[in-house]
């Protein structure tokens, strides 16, 4: 046991077995076999529960489909039809949005005839033009108005990026969309500078957001915030939906916990209110998503019986050293080596990035060494191995305002990302980038899949050329007309800027490559791990504060990914800072060469 405020915990482990009919919550550190005791506390309900008959299931709902497929395979076939494992925007979906969407109010306008399901949230052009003309909006004022939204490219952008950001809220028991007015941005060709949208304004904007969705709702055109949103509308509405739920899923387990949103988290609760028993485990230092309105304080908050909540010390992923070094940083969980894995110390590597990098594969005997970056462009960047001062990360958002053709920018950058997807084996994700450039063929899929074949065989004659190149490619092998150039600034563009620069702006979900993001590594492990540092990592190692600190947290996440060498890289180090760490860690430092202090 172990004493957490005025609350005992129960230490247990991987194999440990708790009541199959209570509630229970778990805190489990990095490593420390969650998914393990999560499968076979689902194969202990299957063999002794008397709750589970021809219908009735196991709800497992994880984080990410890369979790999923994790559970789905540790279980072993023959369980689908007792076991529904998925994330909560497709479980919400499957039993509530797809079969209740009829009964929705008129007044939301949604097509339910063509909702084919759910994507990623996407912004429109056609669609923010259509929501702008709707109305009037004399509210608008200068530099804003509406004429100025729409025909202004930088305004008209900086729109859509604040649109991109919409996330749906709860409050005082009600439902509503709101937008990051932070992202309310973008680049301005003229000056070189970040034009925004007025506070004054964005409130205008978002009196309306309501308009807006209904514009995509009336395509039956539904993201995953839509899911959350018509979930909760839904179950107020009919409570027997409930009802339902606890019929059909005497069992609800929820890995992850601490990335819930306050809509997710209402839906549990109001679930585990009669019948079923629910379970959920989490860990507060790994609480990575609250740009996506996560809440750490909701798995704090999760009541259970003081003697159903347990604490699992184990680490069955990472050596000694690096467990130690982790100890170090947390204060909350000191946890418990149970592979006794001895290996080198925590290594600290300062320099070009690239150097350091081909530093700590010679470490490892060039095996594979898995890099983690705070943001995509830079982990797309490692893969092409070039250095942080080689490319323009704002490159696509300034494509975007120096191009003014339509024609040609539909099929620039939508082509470049499905290539880059479909290099990524993410065929799927690839179609539905440039599928709509077809719609008026018989077969848009059929087209879309059949052009994006011949540009990948191709590939070739433009990856280390110019965009100039990829633009003649794409004209040739498509047999496209698209317009052509003259001169000035926006032939210069295409022909200075090479095609990679351009890719490396690609975002790739899910990415199996050796060079990913630390969101989309949360959840898997590696051998050898290289995190690229910033000043929230230097942070992290001088003034630890994960409780506070959501940046300190993820780079304590692509830390803990570390199975046996863990190398954590700095452009530059002063003097004074490389003694405090040496003081307060036990770690290897090392300084290689052509390094700028």
């Amino acid at each position: 046991m172990r004493l957490n405020g005025c609350v005992i915990s129960m230490i247990i482990n991987s194999k440990t077995i708790v009541d199959i009919n209570l509630d229970y919550k778990i805190e489990a550190g990095p490593g420390a076999g969650k998914t393990q005791f999560l499968v076979n506390h689902i194969n202990n309900v299957l063999q002794n529960s008397d709750k589970l008959g021809c219908t009735r299931k196991i709800a497992c709902i994880t984080y990410t489909n890369t979790a999923v497929g994790t559970i789905l395979k540790r279980l072993g076939k023959g369980i689908s039809n007792k076991v529904e494992v998925s994330t909560i925007h497709s479980f919400l979906y499957s039993n509530v949005v797809k079969p209740y969407c009829s009964f929705l109010p008129v007044e939301y306008d949604v097509c339910v005839a063509k909702i084919k399901g759910h994507d990623d949230p996407f912004v429109n052009h056609k669609y923010v033009s259509n929501w702008l003309e709707k109305d009037s909006w004399d509210k608008l004022k200068h530099p804003n108005t509406k004429n100025q939204l729409l025909n202004m490219p930088t305004l008209n952008k900086a729109l859509q990026n604040w649109l991109l950001s919409m996330k749906c809220n709860i409050e005082n028991d009600k439902m509503f969309f709101v937008c990051d007015n932070s992202k309310a941005k973008s680049y301005d060709k003229k000056t070189g500078k970040l034009i925004g949208i007025n506070g004054l304004n964005l409130k205008i904007l978002q009196e309306d957001l309501l308009e807006y969705k209904k514009l995509h709702w009336q395509k039956g055109k539904l993201d995953h915030e839509d899911i959350l949103f018509f979930s909760y509308i839904l179950i107020k509405m009919y409570p027997f939906i409930l009802t339902v739920l606890r019929a059909k899923f005497p069992y609800f387990y929820i890995d992850e916990f601490q990335d819930t949103s306050p809509i997710q988290s209402f839906l549990i609760e109001e679930i585990r209110k009669s019948e079923s028993t629910i379970g959920v485990i989490g860990d507060n230092a790994q609480a990575i998503y609250g740009f996506q309105g996560a809440s750490v304080s909701l798995f704090t908050n999760f009541k259970v019986n003081p003697m159903n909540m347990h604490t699992m010390l184990e680490n069955h992923r990472s050596s000694n050293q690096i467990i130690a070094f982790l100890n170090s940083i947390r204060k909350d969980i000191n946890q418990q080596p149970s592979e006794n894995i001895d290996d080198m110390d925590v290594s600290i590597l300062i320099g070009d990035r690239n150097k350091v990098y081909s530093e700590a594969v010679s470490v490892c005997n060039k095996q594979s060494v898995v890099s983690l970056a705070r943001d995509n462009i830079t982990s797309n960047a490692m893969k092409d191995e070039l250095e942080g001062n080689e490319f323009d990360r704002k490159l696509i958002e300034k494509y975007s305002e120096q191009d003014s053709n339509g024609d040609r920018k539909k099929y620039i950058i939508p082509f470049i990302q499905a290539i880059e997807l479909a290099k990524n084996i993410k065929y799927k994700e690839a179609i539905k980038k440039i599928d709509w450039i077809f719609r008026t063929e018989e077969n848009p899929q059929k087209q879309a899949l059949y052009s994006l074949s011949c540009m990948l065989k191709r590939y070739h004659q433009y990856d280390k050329g110019s965009l100039m190149d990829f633009y003649n490619v794409l004209c040739n092998a498509l047999n496209v007309k698209l317009a052509g150039f003259k001169k000035g600034s926006i032939k210069d563009f295409y022909e200075n800027n090479p095609y990679r620069y351009m890719a490396i702006c690609v975002n790739v979900v899910e990415d199996t490559s050796n060079h990913i993001t630390i969101h989309k590594a949360k959840g898997a492990e590696y051998k050898n791990v290289f995190v690229i540092g910033n000043k929230d990592m230097l942070n992290l190692l001088l003034k630890p504060d994960l409780e506070n600190n959501e940046e300190q947290r993820i780079y304590y996440v692509a830390m803990s990914r570390a199975q046996t060498k863990l190398f954590i890289q700095f452009d530059s180090l002063n003097e004074a800072d490389e003694k405090k760490i040496k003081k307060l860690y036990n770690v290897n430092v090392k300084r290689i060469e052509n390094t700028a202090e």
